[in-house]
């Protein structure tokens, strides 16, 4: 009997042993590291700025390379198909259509996702809408209509718009309009990045948008008999050359995080 009660006692310790030893075998592999996605995301933020100065809205303080004292009343652009390209020229388009609004701070900022892990070198993106989009295609979200950004539903979106006042060379201060856009001016913008990485993370971009440099590099815009354009005649060629030339040299990479 002494020995039958032994064994019932060791088969229920042993049993209790077992279910631990498999509990701790349980957390431990719990414990072990994640794998490493493939894939990765981007933040960019877009700071709309003056030679170095925040925009401030409504104030006629900033100065053109030509002399011209102006304000920004209202200032929206569009940046489109945001992409990222690796040393081996590998490309990762985002697709996206941005509608940056200088007075929405929230509009400054868009993000992307499933971007495949590696080092990138350059990342490239249109001002304006590409071809394929600007006459055709659904017309919502940042592309709806409702935002001001279309002529019509034939001619396509409004690239980009400045919309103030300036001080003429016989002092008065008068309206200023640029509304720029159609297809044969779609401005392509290459910047280089630098210790840009991709590896199963999140990076953040920030951007820079320099609007004098729109108006100086490497073309001088004087706004005096040029201070409404629309890019509907064949005058505004000049003026649609003239910016599309410039707008490459407006945009910046400031850092990355």
């Amino acid at each position: 009997m002494y020995k039958k009660f032994i064994t019932k006692q060791s088969i229920s310790f042993l049993a209790i042993l077992l279910f631990l030893n498999a509990g701790c075998k349980k957390d431990s592999a719990d414990d072990s590291p994640d794998p490493l996605s493939s894939t990765g995301s981007i933040q960019v933020k877009v700071s709309n700025e003056v030679d170095g100065q925040a925009i401030q809205l409504g104030q006629q303080i900033y100065t053109n390379s030509a002399g011209n004292l102006y304000q920004v009343d209202l200032l929206k652009y569009y940046l489109s198909n945001v992409t990222f390209i690796k040393a081996d020229s590998t490309e990762y388009n985002l697709h996206n259509y941005e509608l940056i609004n200088a007075a929405i701070d929230s509009t400054c900022q868009f993000s992307g996702a499933g971007i495949p892990n590696g080092i990138y070198t350059r990342m490239r993106f249109n001002l304006g809408i590409d071809t394929t989009r600007n006459h055709t295609g659904a017309q919502d979200g940042d592309l709806d209509p409702i935002n001001g950004m279309i002529w019509t539903w034939n001619t396509g979106y409004i690239f980009f718009k400045h919309e103030g006042l300036f001080r003429t060379s016989a002092g008065a201060d008068t309206s200023f309009l640029y509304h720029f856009g159609t297809d044969p001016v779609l401005v392509t913008v290459d910047l280089p990045l630098s210790n840009f990485e991709i590896k199963g993370n999140s990076q953040k971009i920030f951007m820079t948008f320099n609007l004098n440099q729109v108006y100086s590099n490497p073309v001088t815009v004087d706004f005096n008999g040029n201070n409404i354009r629309q890019s509907t005649s064949v005058a505004d060629r000049p003026w649609m050359s003239d910016l599309n030339t410039n707008f490459p040299q407006s945009f910046s990479i400031d850092h990355i995080e």
